[in-house]
């Protein structure tokens, strides 16, 4: 069946289909947001087309200068394709893997110029074109792989899919046109309607797979930013500790597992002492400079597992699983007497009072929270600077 198409003409519908393609790559070039090495894709696709163009324009004895236009824009496609993909992966830092692409180019043009002035010669010259493409689409395959986005990608593989069965065409046309027989004519030649119909498929799909980079990369950057902005509603400003949102979104989580796996929960509330005094007698930024250290002196003191907020102005809350009142209250008394401990620049002495509670049997979170609300208040009454454990069930809660 493929014997029965005209080459020319099929050239020509070829050369239409890239011609749309290339159209719509502008167009996603030109309209929408893209990434580096984008520009030299629209450059790759355009030379595809350039070149197929001026080989359906071509005659039955084409022109020497028709012959290397054609030569110089179907091998300069895939170096372009190679220049996009290593910036738009960031592969290297340095030019060279892209210029020694074009070197390569210009080696294999030199040849062409060769084969065709000097010692004429369609089948080597041919040879020539088909292993060099063969090349430069294997290394915009496999270069990129370096990359463990690219590896990651589906998008990329479909790429390297289409670009390794080109390459195998290429390959194929070489080796035939070297095996001994007569000239290959070029418009008489199965393997060139081959190479157009796949010239068709491959790109399309080849256009496809760079719009889907693309879009693979913008949603990995969306799903990033929305990521950004979860973490900052619930991330407290000023000491960049969890703030009372996530808080108490997750306390509840972990009433629950406390629950169901019968392990004890605790939670200590610490407020500092007169910060109010250091607002009015220091100013406002001392006093933010004081929380933030306040928060630092905490997060050294609590298992990765803890979790340490932000509760409000002053006050502080430290939630610790797996941990009874009396242990609790233990680490609570080790925070206050690391924080009196230090010397806070252009304050002195600060001290804190913590209230300390464990989750008693069937217990809100709100009735808990404010059962060591109560503790911290007492250690306040009680001349501030200490640790109150708080009344109430100190039990583990059974499994369910």
């Amino acid at each position: 069946m493929i014997e029965s198409l005209d080459v020319r003409t099929l050239a020509v519908i070829t050369s239409l289909v890239l011609l749309s393609v290339t159209g719509v790559l502008a167009i996603v070039y030109f309209t929408q947001r893209v990434y580096p090495g984008f520009a030299h894709w629209l450059g790759w696709q355009a030379a595809v087309t350039a070149g197929v163009i001026v080989f359906a324009l071509r005659g039955p004895e084409p022109s020497p200068v028709g012959l290397m236009l054609t030569q110089l824009l179907l091998l300069t496609a895939p170096a372009l394709l190679f220049d996009g993909l290593i910036r738009f992966h960031g592969l290297y830092s340095t030019r060279t893997p892209a210029l020694t692409n074009y070197a390569l180019v210009a080696a294999a043009l030199l040849l062409q110029v060769w084969f065709t002035f000097v010692a004429p010669n369609p089948d080597a010259r041919i040879a020539v074109f088909a292993i060099t493409r063969a090349v430069l689409q294997l290394r915009c395959a496999g270069e990129p792989l370096r990359v463990a986005s690219a590896r990651r990608s589906p998008a990329f593989w479909l790429l390297v899919g289409i670009l390794v069965l080109l390459s195998l065409s290429e390959l194929n046309h070489a080796w035939r046109v070297l095996q001994p027989g007569p000239m290959v004519d070029l418009l008489q030649s199965d393997n060139v309607r081959t190479a157009l119909i796949l010239a068709i498929v491959g790109d399309i799909l080849a256009a496809y797979g760079l719009v889907l980079l693309t879009n693979e990369r913008l949603e990995g950057e969306l799903r990033a930013a929305r990521h950004n902005i979860e973490v900052l509603a619930r991330t407290d400003s000023l000491t960049g500790l969890w703030n009372r949102r996530h808080f108490e979104d997750t306390v509840e989580i972990e009433i629950e597992r406390a629950r169901r796996y019968g392990t004890p929960l605790s939670l200590l509330t610490l407020d500092a002492d007169h910060f109010k005094r250091i607002n009015d007698s220091h100013g406002h930024h001392v006093g933010d400079d004081v929380l933030r250290k306040i928060a630092q002196l905490l997060g050294q003191q609590i298992r990765r597992s803890d979790l340490l907020c932000r509760w409000g102005g002053e006050e502080f809350m430290v939630l610790v699983p797996e941990t009874d009142g009396d242990r609790a209250a233990t680490m609570a008394e080790k925070i206050r007497q690391r924080v009196a401990a230090h010397e806070f620049e252009g304050v002195g002495r600060v001290t804190v009072s913590i209230g300390v509670g464990q989750a008693g049997r069937g217990e809100t979170a709100d009735a808990w929270l404010r059962r060591v609300d109560a503790a911290l208040y007492q250690a306040k009454q009680r001349g501030r600077n200490r640790v109150v454990l708080a009344d109430g069930p100190a039990v583990a809660v059974p499994a369910a």
